[in-house]
């Protein structure tokens, strides 16, 4: 009897593992979902831009919110490379490349142009109530 527990016990715990290894997060998935990017200290001030990300057809889609026109434009580039989040985009006359690394769930910092300090934080988006 204690050796068919055991083994019933050994097949849940192996089903549930397999089924936790199959259902998976890919990197880029990490970023689907409506971001607020803080940067820090450019010439015109800290600035605050909305992005939004999307995985289609197994590729990493990237959309920020002109700050001029308020119009949500598609991303010139937007990946995910040796534990980095690479996006970059021309805003206002100038080519973007940020350089971003997980900080937590909902959270993460790096670099715009490697000369300003950049912290994103996932937007949660709030449900209707009934």
């Amino acid at each position: 009897m204690m050796k068919t527990l055991i083994t019933f016990l050994f097949a849940v715990v192996f089903s549930i593992t397999g089924l936790n290894a199959q259902t998976a997060s890919t990197p880029e998935s990490y970023l689907e979902g409506k971001w607020s990017v803080f940067v820090k200290g450019t010439p015109q001030g800290d600035v605050t831009m909305p992005v939004r990300f999307e995985v289609k057809e197994e590729k990493l889609k990237g959309y920020f919110t002109d700050l001029e026109s308020k119009a949500e434009k598609p991303m010139d580039t937007a990946y995910y490379e040796n534990d980095k989040y690479i996006m970059g985009f021309v805003i206002m006359g100038y080519d973007l490349k940020f350089v971003m690394a997980k900080k937590s769930d909902d959270s993460m910092t790096g670099s715009l142009m490697d000369m300003f300090d950049v912290e994103a934080t996932r937007i949660k988006e709030e449900k209707e109530s009934k």
